[in-house]
Order: C-alpha cells, then sequence, then structure tokens
C-alpha cells in the first residue's frame, strides 16, 4: 500500500486494506489517470481502483514524456511489491490497453504473479497492429485532424481553441508515437484469461484485430461488444462497469472456492 501511495506512477482512487483485490487502470493516448476517477462509485468495494499516471500530464506535468512503451514497462516493474500485494486485473484503454498487456507479460517473464485477468479496450491485439499512417510524424494541424477522425474523444472546446491545441498536441503526438514506434516481440501465448471490449462503430479497430486477442492466451477469450465509437468506455459506462463487476465477482468466487 505505502509503496503506491508514494509513488507518482500509481494514483489510487480508492484504496482499502479491505478489498480483495487490485485494479490497475491504463489510459489512453492523450489521456491521464483521472480518466478512471469516477469509476469506485460504480464498482464492489472489494476492488481497489488504481490508475497509472504516465509522465507529463496532471501530478506529473512537467515531466519528459515517455518514449517508448518498454521505458515505461522497465520503470513500472521496478515496483513488484504493489503486484504481489494481493491479486489483481489490469484493464487498459486504447494506448493502455498495449501498455498493459506489454505490463502483465514482462511480469510473468520475471516469474512474478500473473493478473487474474486482463481486460483490453478499444484496441487490437498487439500482434495484429497495422499502421496505414503514421501520425505522429504529420505536421500539426493534419496531425490533429487525423487523430480525431480516427480516434474521436477531442472536444469541440479543444479543437476550437489553438491555445488549448498548442497546449494538448505534444502530449498527444508523444503517446501516439508510443503506440506506432511500438515493436512487438511475439512469445508464447499467456496463461492468463483476457477479456476484450470494443466499440461496434469504433474506426479505429478492425474486427480481425479484435478476434486475434484468441491468439494471445491459451484461455478462451471473452468478447464483450458495445453500441458507440472508440470512446464507448464513456458512452456505456454503466454497461461496461457492469461487465467488469460481474468478472470481478466470477474470479473473487474462484479465488475463494
Amino acid at each position: 500500500m505505502r509503496r503506491i501511495e508514494n509513488s507518482k506512477w500509481f494514483v489510487p482512487h480508492s484504496l482499502s486494506r479491505a478489498a480483495k483485490i487490485n485494479l490497475f487502470c491504463f489510459h489512453h493516448a492523450g489521456g491521464s489517470a483521472g480518466f478512471y476517477s469516477q469509476w469506485p462509485k460504480h464498482l464492489t468495494t472489494m476492488v481497489n481502483v488504481i490508475s497509472i499516471q504516465l509522465p507529463g500530464r496532471e501530478s506529473r506535468y512537467g515531466e519528459g514524456f515517455s518514449t517508448s512503451i518498454d521505458e515505461i514497462v522497465s520503470e513500472l516493474v521496478k515496483y513488484d511489491a504493489v503486484f504481489t500485494d494481493k491479486p489483481y486485473i489490469i484493464f487498459g484503454h486504447s494506448l493502455g490497453a498495449l501498455v498493459g498487456f506489454m505490463l502483465a507479460r514482462e511480469l510473468v517473464k520475471m516469474q512474478k504473479p500473473q493478473p487474474t485477468f486482463f481486460i483490453s479496450s478499444a484496441h487490437p491485439a498487439p500482434r495484429r497492429v497495422e499502421l496505414v499512417d503514421k501520425l505522429h510524424e504529420l505536421p500539426d494541424i493534419e496531425f490533429v485532424q487525423k487523430m480525431s477522425k480516427k480516434y474521436g474523444g477531442i472536444s469541440k472546446e479543444v479543437l476550437n481553441s489553438e491555445e488549448l491545441l498548442q497546449f494538448l498536441t505534444p502530449r498527444f503526438r508523444a503517446d501516439i508515437f508510443l503506440s506506432e514506434s511500438n515493436v512487438y516481440k511475439e512469445i508464447s501465448p499467456v496463461k492468463f484469461p483476457i477479456a476484450v471490449m470494443h466499440g461496434e462503430n469504433d474506426k479505429s479497430v478492425s474486427q480481425e484485430g479484435i478476434l486475434a486477442w484468441q491468439n494471445e492466451t491459451e484461455e478462451n477469450v471473452r468478447f464483450h461488444s458495445f453500441s458507440g465509437d472508440h470512446f464507448f468506455v464513456e458512452s456505456q459506462e454503466k454497461e461496461v462497469l457492469g461487465i467488469i463487476n460481474k468478472l470481478i465477482a466470477q474470479h473473487l468466487w474462484a479465488l475463494e472456492a
């Protein structure tokens, strides 16, 4: 607990020793730990909700952005005791799914406890990521336009404000670079279960990319589709958290059986 509270990487939205399981949440490109701040209100009290905060935003504003997913994973595994405190789940949305899965694989490689299960939201299986355009190489205006068209999630207030765009574009670009520069190292399928969530109208993820998650694990993958686009986790928050609550309940029952 103390390592979580004293680390700039972890932002606890709920933290109780009475909880039975930890839920580590990884945010999307351009996002921050605050994306998950309201989740404890809708999830069982048996779970601690803890966001991972990447450098350069909120409490870490002013720090340089991470330059690779390997760099992020190398930093997080230094806190391996955090992941042995109690059973844990990893949830990642978009870029967060890629970072979270790479972390889970590294912890397994280090012979640390594996997650009870992993949830990918709005991201194809790592081995199926296809780059048509490298968005991070585009000039600012074209970069923002194409990123907004592909992923959505940028408010009209931001798009219509030169000041806000100047402030946020470096973060967007740095996070998109993380995804587009990641080199997938294929290994044997993991042994922990995976649940995959996606929006039916998400233009950034193909059906083939979603289904390919089955190749990443020896377990049967659970697929959950929701109405909405790339940010269905916001528009369908009640339904998304309902599924997560059910998954938590099932795995807690299994752990205590």
